[in-house]
């Protein structure tokens, strides 16, 4: 995978050049000034050399009026055009179009993907997209060897129109930044506040999004992309309630865990571990079983209620923990009685009550993702967004590949 920034070849919003034109004048006078010391300091070592110079030819010179008003007055007004460049081109940047003569978006940037959410269409219909991105793969001499995965991540704009995003974070994520090298331009994403950013894109055209704010462990790929289209084709597609101008987006599981960044965190093969455990393999381990058994839990939202600690103590919890995370394989501890009540002889949770301890089923993974969990390893965010079906289709495919 390519982890190259794309996109400084390309100007693609209305302000880029004035960006570009404001940093090469930066450069050229800032490499002028630079020169204008070191030249000089360099000839002045080398001609007034210890070996060069006899005492004798030694004057003490105080001053030269006309040179030290030149080398003030000079660098003074190449900083002042440093300035004044800086400064307007910034003021572009900055200054919001009126949200009347534009598209407002919001965006939510967290570990490790973008969602989008557009205004409600003529229909009332809103359009949310995000997700995790995968770049395509490519060779040497950039031929692409596998597609990524762009499905619902990328935001689609009209080009020649003001979007206006308002961004924000999770309160209980980490600082993102919303970098698009072909615009030249970067806004912070901070939990719990909402910054602003606008652009016009210039040209029809696919433009890399990536994330310029060191955030933990996949910075790196917490990439997006802009798809700017013409205004008949953008506008067809909002007032629609299709995923995306190209159709809806492929709702298979593998698919879906792409989607809502699942895999950014969970692997789904038994040889990768990443934040969260494994989703292919158990999902709990002895030490897991044991804690949840001591301190209760009550951060899945189930009809049952919440479980208390302590339902089994000693070497019974002990046993309990080995039965469960060894997959309920074998035969099974009295001591399972304690259990059983809630989760069911099977301990498949006794239709939807508590909590499945056998598999990831739909009903386990639904209640995960709309209220969250607090773990040993840490807290897992809500994603109330994901609908009973998908997490239904996510649960049939977890099925499939153990």
């Amino acid at each position: 995978m390519s982890n190259s920034l794309q996109g400084f070849d390309t100007m693609a919003a209305t302000f880029a050049s004035d960006v570009d034109y404001a940093f090469w004048l930066n450069f050229w006078i800032s490499i002028l000034l630079g020169l204008s010391v070191i030249v000089p300091m360099i000839y002045f070592a080398w001609k007034y050399r210890e070996s060069n110079v006899k005492d004798e030819d030694i004057s003490n010179v105080t001053h030269n009026t006309t040179l030290e008003i030149l080398w003030t007055l000079i660098p003074t007004a190449m900083l002042m055009v440093l300035f004044y460049y800086g400064y307007s081109s910034m003021k572009t940047l900055r200054t919001m179009p009126a949200e009347s003569e534009s598209i407002v978006v919001k965006v939510e940037g967290s570990k490790w993907k973008w969602r989008y959410e557009y205004p409600a269409n003529a229909n009332g219909y809103v359009h949310k997209l995000g997700g995790a991105f995968t770049k395509p793969t490519v060779d040497e001499n950039g031929k692409v060897i596998k597609e990524g995965t762009m499905g619902k991540s990328a935001l689609y704009v009209p080009v020649h129109t003001n979007i206006i995003l308002e961004m924000t974070a999770p309160l209980d994520d980490v600082i993102h930044a919303w970098f698009v090298p072909a615009f030249r331009m970067k806004e912070d994403v901070v939990p719990g506040r909402i910054t602003k950013q606008w652009f016009n894109a210039s040209q029809v055209g696919e433009y890399d999004v990536e994330c310029a704010e060191y955030c933990g462990t996949d910075h790196s790929y917490m990439y997006s992309r802009i798809v700017v289209l013409p205004k008949a084709k953008y506008e067809a597609w909002f007032n629609s309630n299709e995923d995306t101008p190209k159709g809806n987006y492929l709702k298979s599981g593998d698919a879906l865990l792409q989607l809502y960044g699942c895999k950014s965190c969970h692997a789904i093969t038994d040889d990768k571990v990443l934040v969260g455990p494994t989703l292919k393999t158990r999902k709990l381990t002895e030490e897991q079983v044991l804690d949840v058994i001591n301190n209760g839990q009550d951060k899945l939202g189930y009809a049952m209620g919440a479980m208390p600690a302590s339902m089994a103590t000693g070497a019974d919890a002990k046993e309990i923990a080995a039965y469960v995370a060894g997959g309920m394989k074998g035969a099974k501890p009295a001591s399972f009685a304690a259990c059983s009540s809630c989760h069911g002889d099977d301990g498949k949770g006794q239709g939807g009550t508590a909590p499945s301890l056998v598999s990831y089923d739909a009903t386990l993974l639904s209640h995960v993702l709309k209220h969250g969990k607090e773990g040993m390893i840490g807290t897992m965010p809500k994603f109330p967004y994901v609908s009973e079906k998908d997490a239904s289709a996510i649960a049939e495919y977890l099925q499939s590949i153990k």
